[in-house]
């Protein structure tokens, strides 16, 4: 987190700029739990390929079931044991899982109504 610090406003040509401007980072933040966002993060294995579509729509189904039986553990515990689990990471999963769902089903969607395209032209 960057924070600007000016000693002052001038304007020229009708636009103000701060003056003295300058950038500090005093709670030098640190982004490294498992659970924030990586926004650059490398492949658990780049040197895997999928050697046909069969197998990358089988992985690809393979990882949305993954995030749907996560969302329903936690939900579960929630409810069973509410102390063993935070409300935040109950949201979370269930929302990665709607998420993952809903674009398997978009994708899914949208092959079917190409492949109804390409055998009505026949």
């Amino acid at each position: 987190m960057d924070i600007f610090s000016t000693t002052g406003i001038q304007t020229s040509s009708m636009i103000p700029r701060p003056v003295g401007a300058q950038t500090t980072n005093p709670l030098q933040m640190r982004m490294g739990n498992d659970r924030h966002m990586q926004i650059a993060s490398t492949p658990s294995d780049p040197n895997k390929v999928v050697t046909n579509f069969s197998d990358a729509l089988t992985e690809a189904l393979g990882q949305v079931e993954q995030l749907d039986n996560r969302s329903q553990d936690l939900t579960r515990k929630a409810i069973y044991d509410p102390d063993s689990v935070e409300v935040h990471d109950v949201m979370i999963a269930a929302q990665k899982s709607k998420f993952a769902l809903n674009l398997t089903k978009t994708v899914a969607d949208g092959f079917v109504r190409t492949i109804r395209e390409l055998t009505a032209g026949r």
